[in-house]
Parts: structure tokens; C-alpha cells; sequence
């Protein structure tokens, strides 16, 4: 178990780096040719995997990842944050699947922040939408 102090540093980092990653304007065109390397190397180098793994995960392999990431309510939600922004600029054939990770990640950080929020029951409600 990590102690406070380092906890609050790795959810800080884990943070800023999603943060920087959805503060992206994805252009379409763009999207495969330079600004999805962009994402992959962010995401292997600070989280250890990338876009491609997320696909072929389950959406349990994927939360069992994040959560020895120490991922806490407020990770979980920006990264699915990160992916509802992603799933429009992936391949149609990955869609669905990146939905229902993104599913799993919002159902996860609601029941982590134990608290009821509109904000992410609207953001759950529109990733079960592309399902």
C-alpha cells in the first residue's frame, strides 16, 4: 500500500497527464497520421500501454490495470473522459468495445467517489449510447 503523500503524487501525475492528453483538439485527418502516436507515447510512456491495448482488453483487464495504476474516482473519470473524446477517431470495428470500457471506467469512478453525481451519470449515459 503506498503511503499518502505518494499516493496523492502518483494521482497528480496520472492527472495532469490525462488532462493533457483530452486538452488535445483531435482533427480527424490528422488524427491517424500524427496525433494518435502522440497519444500512444504518452499514454505507454507515463501508464504502460496504449490505444491498441485498450482494444483488445476487456473492460475487467482494463480496470484491473488502472486500479494497480492506483487510479482514484478522479482518474477513472478523466480517463474516460479521454476515451468517449477517443472512441469518435478510432475504427468503427473498435467502437463499441471502447464503449463499454468507457462504461466500466465511468461505473467505477461513481462507485469510488461513493457519492451521486449528474455530471457522470450524463457522461455514462451518452458512452452507453455508442454501444
Amino acid at each position: 500500500m503506498l503511503n499518502k503523500g505518494l499516493k496523492d503524487e502518483e494521482n497528480q501525475k496520472i492527472n495532469e497527464l490525462i488532462g493533457k492528453l483530452i486538452a488535445l483538439e483531435f482533427v480527424p485527418e490528422f488524427y491517424y497520421s500524427e496525433q494518435r502516436s502522440k497519444v500512444n507515447g504518452l499514454l505507454f510512456e507515463e501508464l504502460g500501454f496504449r490505444i491498441s491495448d485498450l482494444q483488445a482488453w476487456s473492460s475487467e483487464e482494463l480496470l484491473i490495470k488502472l486500479k494497480q495504476l492506483n487510479f482514484d474516482f478522479s482518474n477513472y473519470e478523466q480517463f474516460g473522459d479521454l476515451l468517449l473524446k477517443l472512441i469518435p477517431l478510432e475504427d468503427v470495428d473498435h467502437e463499441s468495445h471502447l464503449a463499454k470500457s468507457t462504461i466500466a471506467v465511468y461505473e467505477t469512478a461513481q462507485i469510488e467517489s461513493k457519492t451521486f453525481s449528474f455530471s457522470l451519470i450524463q457522461k455514462l449515459n451518452q458512452a452507453k449510447a455508442l454501444v
